[in-house]
C-alpha cells in the first residue's frame, strides 16, 4: 500500500513539475485563441464544469465551488493536443496545396485547495487560458503574412472562497498571466516574391500581466446547482527583440532591417461563465454551460520598435476588430458504481474572427467537439482521462494584398486531444 501511494504521489509531482516548466504551456488551434483544457474531467464533459465545480479544477471554471471540498486537495495533469489543417492557396491563377505542420502541443494544469475553517477556503491554480500555434513551410504562398506563430500564456491564480451558508458561496482571486510570443514571417525585399531574396523577420517578446476574477456558486437543493464566474480583460505589454536575417548573409539596405528592441501591446477579453447542473438521480448529472467572450476587447496588436530604422518604421498596428462570441457546452456524468465515473460531452464554439480580418496567425472558424472520459477513485487517490475529437467548419479567405493575404481555402481541420490528471485529497 505504501509503495503504491509513493508511486502515485511521485507521478503527481512529475506532472506538477511539467506544469510549471517555462515553455511547456500550449500553443494550439482555438476559436479565438482561448483554451479551455483545464482538466481531464472538464475535457470529458465538454467543459461543462461551471455549476458542478466540485474538484480542484473549479479554480479555473468557478472557484466559488471549492467550498464543496473538505480538507486539502491537490491535482495535476496535462492535455496533449494534435491539430491538423489543409489549405489551398491561389496566386496568379495557380493553386497550391499546403498543410499546417503537424505538432503535438501540451497544456499542463495543477491545482491545490485547502479548507481554512468552516467558512473560508484557499485555492491556487496554474493553467493556460490563451495560446495558439500555426506553422507552415517557410516558403509557402502566405509567408509574407506569417509562416510560424506561437503565442503562449500561463496563469497563476490564487483565490479565496467564502461559504456564506449551506447554499451560497462566493470567491475572488488575482490572476498573474505570463505571455510569450514568437512571430515569424518573410519580407519581400525586392518585390519579386522570390524566396531567395526574402528577409526573415522574427519578433520575440514576453511579459507579465495582472487580472482579476470573481465567482458565485449556488446549490438550492440536492438536485440543482448554479454557477456564475467572471474573468477580467487583461492589458498585456510584452517586451523583447526584433531580428532580421538577410538572404545569403547579404548586407541590409540602408536604414532598413536593423535588429531592434520591440514592445507589443494587446488585450485579452472579459469572459463570463454560466452553468446549470441537474441531477435526476444521485449517480447521474447533466450540465449546460455558456461562456460569453468579449473579443471586441482584442481590437488590435500594437508594435513599437526601439529603432526607427527597423523595417523602416518605429511603430505598427495590426487591426483585429474581432466580435464578441458564445461557447455552448453540455456534459453528462454517470457513476455505475461509487468510485467509477463515465463521462461524455459536447461543445459548440463560435469564431470571433470576421472574414475581413482572418489571417494565417489564426485561420480558424466555428468549432464543434465531442468527448468521452472516465474517472476512477481509490481511497484518497483519483485519476481522470479524456479523449476529445474536435472539428472546424471549412472557410474561404479572400485575397487582401494590403495584408499579404492570398486567396485561401481551408479544409479538413481536425484536432485530437488526450488528457490525463491525477489527484490526492487528505
Amino acid at each position: 500500500m505504501r509503495t503504491k501511494f509513493t508511486t502515485c504521489f511521485s507521478l503527481l509531482i512529475i506532472l506538477m513539475g511539467l506544469a510549471i516548466v517555462p515553455g511547456f504551456s500550449s500553443k494550439a488551434e482555438a476559436a479565438g485563441f482561448a483554451l479551455y483544457e483545464w482538466g481531464a474531467r472538464g475535457n470529458a464533459l465538454g467543459g461543462a464544469m461551471v455549476a458542478k465545480a466540485d474538484d480542484p479544477s473549479a479554480i479555473a471554471w468557478n472557484p466559488a465551488g471549492i467550498t464543496q471540498l473538505e480538507g486539502t486537495h491537490i491535482s495535476a495533469g496535462v492535455a496533449m493536443i494534435a491539430p491538423k489543417m489543409n489549405l489551398t492557396t491561389t496566386v496568379n491563377g495557380v493553386s497550391t496545396k499546403n498543410a499546417m505542420t503537424e505538432n503535438v502541443f501540451f497544456v499542463p494544469n495543477s491545482y491545490i485547495t485547502h479548507q481554512i475553517n468552516d467558512n473560508v477556503w484557499l485555492g491556487v491554480g496554474m493553467f493556460t487560458r490563451f495560446g495558439l500555434g500555426t506553422e507552415f513551410d517557410e516558403n509557402w504562398d502566405g509567408r509574407y503574412a506569417s509562416y510560424n506563430t506561437a503565442i503562449e500564456s500561463y496563469s497563476f491564480n490564487p483565490n479565496l472562497a467564502y461559504k456564506f451558508n449551506d447554499y451560497i458561496s462566493f470567491a475572488a482571486g488575482i490572476e498573474i498571466m505570463k505571455v510569450r510570443a514568437d512571430l515569424r514571417k518573410k519580407i519581400d525585399s525586392t518585390g519579386a516574391s522570390n524566396p531567395a531574396t526574402d528577409v526573415d523577420q522574427r519578433l520575440r517578446v514576453d511579459g507579465f500581466t495582472p487580472g482579476f476574477n470573481a465567482a458565485i456558486h449556488v446549490t438550492p437543493n440536492e438536485q440543482w446547482s448554479l454557477g456564475l464566474s467572471w474573468r477580467s480583460k487583461m492589458n498585456h505589454r510584452a517586451t523583447g527583440s526584433a531580428s532580421y536575417t538577410m538572404p545569403n548573409n547579404a548586407a541590409p539596405p540602408a536604414n532598413r532591417f536593423n535588429d531592434s528592441d520591440v514592445s507589443m501591446n494587446m488585450n485579452t477579453p472579459h469572459m463570463i461563465f454560466g452553468g446549470v447542473e441537474y441531477k435526476p438521480m444521485k449517480n447521474l448529472s447533466i450540465e449546460f454551460d455558456a461562456i460569453y467572450s468579449m473579443w471586441s476587447d482584442y481590437s488590435a496588436i500594437d508594435y513599437y520598435f526601439d529603432k526607427s530604422t527597423a523595417i523602416g518604421v518605429n511603430n505598427y498596428t495590426a487591426d483585429k476588430k474581432w466580435n464578441d462570441v458564445w461557447r455552448f457546452e453540455v456534459g453528462v456524468e454517470y457513476l455505475p458504481i461509487e468510485d467509477l465515473a463515465l463521462r461524455a460531452g459536447y461543445f459548440y464554439d463560435q469564431s470571433p474572427i470576421p472574414d475581413s480580418y482572418v489571417d494565417y496567425m489564426l485561420p480558424t472558424n466555428d468549432r464543434q467537439n465531442v468527448s468521452l472520459g472516465v474517472g476512477w477513485k481509490y481511497k484518497s487517490f483519483s485519476v481522470d482521462a479524456a479523449y476529445n475529437y474536435m472539428w472546424m467548419a471549412d472557410r474561404n479567405i479572400e485575397a487582401r494584398p494590403a495584408d499579404n493575404i492570398v486567396a485561401t481555402e481551408i479544409r479538413n481541420s481536425r484536432t485530437h486531444i488526450v488528457s490525463l490528471d491525477m489527484g490526492f485529497e487528505f
